[in-house]
């Protein structure tokens, strides 16, 4: 997330009648329509044109002195080609669908209908590419506050558009339809009909250039829930509340979640965040991520998962948009910027160290935006070696994948880049972080920072510290990680002993497999933990304390460290 502050397929009549139910149940009206503009005899019958649907862009510029305002300027908004969307010609009744087709790129459909039927144009805000069975992408917009969502999330209906009805004739008829912005100069005094199509718009760009940079790739099927309720505030989903725009990936409700409470915070149109959550879906679904969330802001060092993540979000969004340029309006009228960024640069109050979302977000960036490397690379990584590293996902593990297929030109490149980050590069770079011991700054005196990991194999005992310096909840140094390594499969004990007088209960370990955590066998004891590890080799352990991670708790820069050792558990 990024704020300050499956779907029916319709290969089968069965998904097909139900899509239809849904969307019924959530037309938006559309000023469209279109005139009976036969081509003459002998012309194929048919209804063709274009749809689209407005799109308002964010205007920044910097004021006297030296910040930078701006929000949605309707001023200037523009037709833009809904591509690849359901496209239906249907009965007056609503009952029968006469024919159908999708967008292309530039927004064309067209549809061979009989003569003389009674009937109207839908379009759903739902978009594919490739085989009805198996597609490249498959994206639907629904609404989180109807009620079908209560039941089953991915029910909800699908957001559409309606033209008016007409006649079918025996010749061509030309009918274009715009989704309108609803804005009438000082507010939505109508239906905000385009809302759901710029959502998808972002969406499909994103979606169809990681097909071309790797075809063989499908992505799972995608519901993004909006509404004009959906406002930055905690409480129920289905009536809209949805704290802020985020990626959910709990199955029940899996999805993007997109604001849109008019005079507080919409997000249709902030193509920044929306590209950003969707860029959270592709890392979770056919990468992998390790973040553990919470908040995160200006000038603040992260736990280094919460650090990639975020800053993939960051740099995904720029990269898919073709700008460095990040962006998110709020407020009265949608006229104020609750954040800018630019991810070519790093401004100098932010550390710069692989702990820095915003310093992360540059390094990605920059890599998309190097001749020698470029995006394919990146995203061949995401889907290879930072799904598989047995280290937790973070700078380190993405770079220490990517390096080894670069030229010798992409590796200098990469090298330089990861000195701007404080990570040693060229040979000294691994998942792990071995070499990097220091970042210049008030991080490197703290043993719950450097090293990175520390080792425990079988019959050793180590010092984990951990700390609230940089924060708590989901900072640097909250959760102190451990490279273990084990001979074989079979079941091991961790045993801790705070090195201070406390609280035994204060401390505990987890364990994890390729970002999967690994049951705690343990029959409720207070200093060990019995985890059952599935083969030989390595694997990750965090140890926590509970003062570390508390909500609220004061900052402490003292370390708090325990004893820990790893055992056999027969012995």
């Amino acid at each position: 997330m990024m704020k300050r502050g499956k779907g029916p397929r319709s290969g089968s009549q069965q998904a097909f009648r139900f899509m239809l139910y849904a969307v019924s149940a959530a037309v938006l009206s559309a000023c469209g329509g279109g005139s009976d503009n036969g081509s003459g005899p002998g012309a194929t019958p048919s209804v063709a044109g274009k749809i689209t649907y407005d799109y308002v862009p964010t205007v920044v510029a910097a004021s006297a002195d030296g910040t930078e305002q701006g929000g949605l300027d309707y001023a200037k908004t523009e037709r833009r080609p809904v591509r690849r969307a359901l496209v239906e010609l249907v009965s007056e009744d609503g009952a029968t669908v006469l024919g159908k087709a999708t967008t292309d790129d530039i927004g064309a459909y067209s549809i061979a209908v009989p003569g003389g039927k009674r009937a109207y144009l839908r379009v759903t805000a739902q978009a594919s590419e490739g085989a009805g069975n198996v597609p490249d992408y498959e994206i639907g917009i629904r609404d989180n506050t109807a009620p079908e969502y209560e039941t089953d999330p991915a029910s909800a209906p699908l957001y559409s558009m309606r033209g008016n009805v007409f006649t079918t004739v025996s010749a061509a008829t030309q009918l274009d339809l715009n989704a309108g912005s609803g804005w009438t100069g000082n507010n939505y005094g109508a239906p905000r009909t385009a809302a759901p199509f710029a959502i998808l718009d972002q969406i499909v760009n994103a979606a169809q250039q990681l097909h071309r940079a790797e075809p063989a790739v499908l992505l799972p099927a995608l519901n993004v829930f909006w509404s004009v309720n959906n406002r930055p505030t905690p409480g129920k989903v289905s009536d809209g509340f949805i704290k802020t725009s985020h990626y959910q990936h709990a199955q029940h409700n899996k999805g993007l979640y997109i604001l849109g409470a008019e005079n507080v915070d919409t997000d249709e149109y902030d193509a920044s965040v929306v590209v950003h959550e969707f860029g959270h879906y592709v890392e979770a679904n056919v990468s992998r991520s390790d973040n553990i969330g919470g908040g995160h802001g200006p000038g603040e060092l992260l736990d280094m998962r919460v650090a990639f993540g975020e800053a993939w979000g960051n740099a995904f969004s720029s990269m898919m948009r073709g700008t460095p340029v990040y962006t998110d309006t709020a407020g009265p009228k949608q006229a104020q910027l609750g954040l800018v960024m630019r991810l070519d640069q790093v401004l100098a109050e932010e550390a710069k160290i692989w702990a820095n979302e915003f310093a992360v977000g540059n390094f990605l960036y920059s890599i998309s935006q190097a001749p020698e490397i470029g995006f394919a690379p990146i995203y061949s990584t995401m889907l290879t070696g930072e799904k598989t590293t047995p280290a937790l996902t973070s700078a380190f593990s993405f770079a220490a994948a990517l390096r080894p297929g670069l030229s010798d030109a992409g590796k200098r490149r990469l090298d330089q880049l990861l000195g701007a980050i404080a990570i040693q590069g060229g040979d000294q770079l691994d998942a792990w972080g071995t070499q990097t011991k220091s970042q210049g700054g008030p991080a490197d005196a703290n043993p719950a920072v450097f090293p990175i990991y520390v080792p425990l194999t079988i019959g050793r005992t180590v010092t984990a510290c951990v700390t609230s310096q940089f924060g708590t909840g989901n900072k640097l140094g909250n959760y102190r990680h451990l490279h273990v390594t084990v001979p074989a499969a079979g079941k091991y004990v961790f045993k801790t002993v705070p090195a201070e007088s406390g609280d035994l209960n204060d401390y505990g370990v987890a364990a994890f497999n390729r970002g999967k955590e690994l049951p705690d066998l343990s029959a409720d004891s207070v200093t060990t933990t019995t985890i059952d590890f599935p083969a030989a080799g390595d694997y990750v352990a965090d140890v926590v304390s509970a003062r570390d991670i508390a909500d609220g708790a004061e900052p402490d820069t003292a370390p708090h460290c325990a004893d820990v050792s790893l055992q056999a558990a027969n012995q």
